[in-house]
């Protein structure tokens, strides 16, 4: 909850970027006209890419689509201009018949679901490119109650607190960590009891009015701790070891990807690195969420920032937003559904710090946020939320405007009867 008034920065337009150069733009337009399922719209842009490898912008070309199967569940139409329309964005140039390079698309049926071939014709050369229709049907959301959201409060202190992780030694002891701006803190819960096992210093990197911290834990006794630019490094060996220097790098990897860091601000650069060869450029954002390919079924194409300008954005391999989502605050995590729903995120609401919050779950559909269950209402401002180490629920920090105490929680989700 960072009121936007606080930022008046321009935001920039994001851009895709991959080191391997094969990663363009992809333009609203292919999904807004296409109406195709997100499965589909996938492959084609899979398809277009590997297609427009093979070519070069200065080449026009033509397109054909045929449907080997007989069976194809979307339009042919449909599948041809959202080709059309990411292929022009690669630089291509689309044309009627006669053209110089000559595309024919083919729908084939295969035991696992359909296929997209696309034969690319040339007069000196033929090549063949092929993507899969990863599915043809929407994962459907098991039978069962109206979702709900649960907090569990499991620590609460006077002094700010910036973030916190609970793992597991063994199957009776416990490590919890537990970050402030200015140092760590661990206790050990052992058959019921609490010990304060160690406390660590973290000297101040940069000065910053609303100082992000978050903990990347490898297991019980290595962790990282990174507050605004700085890095620390901890391990037991046999007492606790800490190592803190400046990031360097500015990234937090946070979950699968890496999130670049802003030093001496409150949020992050907009870049995101995806692997060693791949990085993603958005608009700065506060936090960000992207779908959890295990269990959605959806690629890391797909991403909801919660940007400087108080507004949710959803990218979709696109260089602008396909989708602006209302009433979102600037805390965001991806969460995975107890009710088998797809991609399902929790939002925090607007507002300041002097006002209580509420978390909302949406699932993520095609390009619209559908709002599930009731809302969960706080009793003060969410400082902070980061998703948890399974991706089952959310670290969730909190401030109660009653005690005046900084509140640690877990939030998950259930599925009632």
């Amino acid at each position: 909850m960072r009121p936007t008034r606080r930022t008046g920065l321009p935001i920039s337009r994001a851009v895709l970027a991959t080191a391997l150069a094969v990663c363009g733009a992809r333009p609203v337009c292919a999904q807004a006209t296409s109406a195709l399922p997100h499965a589909w719209n996938e492959a084609v842009y899979a398809l277009a890419q590997k297609s427009a490898a093979a070519m070069t912008p200065t080449h026009a070309f033509s397109t054909e689509v045929n449907d080997v199967s007989q069976e194809a569940p979307v339009e042919l139409a449909a599948i041809r201009r959202a080709f059309e329309d990411d292929m022009t964005a690669r630089g291509m140039r689309s044309v009627a018949a006669p053209a110089d390079t000559q595309i024919v698309v083919s729908v084939s049926r295969t035991l696992a679901g359909f296929t997209l071939v696309a034969e690319i014709r040339r007069a000196e050369s033929a090549q063949v490119a092929m993507a899969a229709v990863t599915s043809d049907e929407p994962v459907a959301t098991q039978p069962g109650g109206e979702p709900g959201l649960q907090r569990k409060v499991v620590w609460q202190q006077a002094a700010p607190l910036l973030d916190f992780d609970q793992i597991a030694g063994d199957s009776n002891q416990m490590f919890w960590y537990f970050l402030e701006p200015e140092r760590l803190i661990v206790f050990e819960f052992e058959s019921g009891q609490q010990v304060l096992r160690d406390t660590q210093p973290i000297p101040r990197r940069y000065a910053a009015r609303d100082l992000r911290g978050w903990i990347s834990a490898t297991d019980a006794t290595h962790l990282s701790a990174f507050v605004g630019g700085g890095r620390c490094d901890a391990a037991w060996n046999p007492s606790l070891a800490m190592d803190c220097r400046d990031n360097a790098s500015e990234q937090w990897p946070v979950g699968p990807a890496s999130w670049t860091f802003t030093p001496g601000r409150n949020y992050f650069s907009g870049t995101v690195v995806l692997s060693s060869s791949l990085q993603a450029r958005f608009p700065p954002f506060y936090s960000s969420a992207s779908p959890q390919a295990a269990t959605s079924g959806q690629g890391a194409s797909r991403r909801v920032i919660a940007g400087l300008d108080g507004e949710a954005q959803l990218f979709d391999g696109t260089a602008d937003p396909v989708s602006t989502f209302e009433e979102w605050g600037s805390d965001i995590v991806s969460i995975a559904g107890a009710c088998g729903g797809n991609w399902e995120v929790l939002a925090t609401g607007k507002g300041d710090w002097t006002e209580k919050d509420q978390i909302q779950l949406y699932e993520i559909r095609d390009r619209k946020a559908v709002a599930l269950g009731q809302p969960l209402e706080l009793p003060g401002p969410t400082l902070a939320a980061w998703p948890s180490d399974d991706g089952k629920s959310a670290r969730l920090i909190s401030r109660n405007l009653e005690t005046g105490l900084y509140e640690a929680s877990i939030v998950s989700v259930g599925c009632g009867d």
